[in-house]
């Protein structure tokens, strides 16, 4: 049967609401559910258009509505399960499930890692490399940089190569683009696909803690590191 949902469109009396075709659930839980399923299948970008056609059946609901509807399903999400929405554009019309809980650096707590998921400590490192340089990687210059720390790490580069190449980019912390010849020219290993961040990475890392993490490596203070210190702060004063 239709549940009885607490949106309203616009314009409606108080205390009257909006069927929706379904079990009798909020449209809050519907879109963590639905939300949440997509998350765990793969975490890919997800269409505002994809949510209203599974959720609400394709009924043209009032922005209002769904306004109201997406702060709570935010709220949840945050509250519940340590996600947070994070649009890609501000039309709103493309959005992705990020992490929004904190690292535990405990050294009393022990995490058991399977065989692929070890790999993708990778994350942060390739994410260092891209924010330090400021520019796209070329997929040799890529390889180059792991090579040293799949020996150290006895990693299997093979697997390296899968995980960079295929699930970062599909979990959408990489971009892995063809590139011109003009690109080609200036990439010593001549290769044809470089590596960027991907919008995931762009949320995810905080690029100024990463900076300040390198400059405690290295002893130094992050200004030293000054085009890099320079973009970074730019970028945190546009988002703030």
């Amino acid at each position: 049967m239709p549940f009885r949902s607490e949106m309203k469109e616009d314009g409606e009396e108080e205390g009257q609401s909006v069927n929706i075709e379904n079990t009798g659930k909020s449209a809050t839980v519907l879109c963590v559910q639905y939300l949440m399923s997509k998350h765990m299948k793969g975490k890919n970008l997800i269409k505002k258009e994809d949510l209203t056609k599974t959720v609400f059946k394709g009924r043209v609901i009032g922005k209002n509505n769904y306004d109201r509807v997406m702060e709570d399903v935010s709220n949840t999400l945050k509250n519940i399960f340590g996600f947070s929405l994070s649009y890609i554009k501000d039309d709103g019309k493309q959005f992705m499930i990020v992490n929004n809980i904190e690292p535990i650096n405990d050294p009393e707590v022990h995490y058991s890692f399977s065989e692929s998921s070890k790999y993708r400590t990778l994350i942060e490192l390739i994410t260092c490399a891209l924010v330090m340089l400021q520019s796209e990687i070329s997929e040799g210059q890529m390889w180059n940089i792991l090579e040293r720390y799949s020996n150290e790490h006895n990693l299997d580069m093979n697997m390296i190569k899968k995980v960079v190449r295929i699930d970062l980019v599909k979990d959408q912390y990489l971009q892995y683009k063809a590139t011109d010849d003009s690109n080609i020219m200036l990439d010593p290993e001549k290769t044809t696909h470089w590596f960027s961040l991907g919008p995931r990475a762009l949320v995810e890392c905080n690029q100024i803690m990463l900076l300040k993490r390198v400059g405690e490596l290295y002893n130094m203070p992050p200004e030293s590191f000054k085009r890099v210190y320079a973009v970074v702060h730019k970028k945190h004063q546009v988002i703030s």
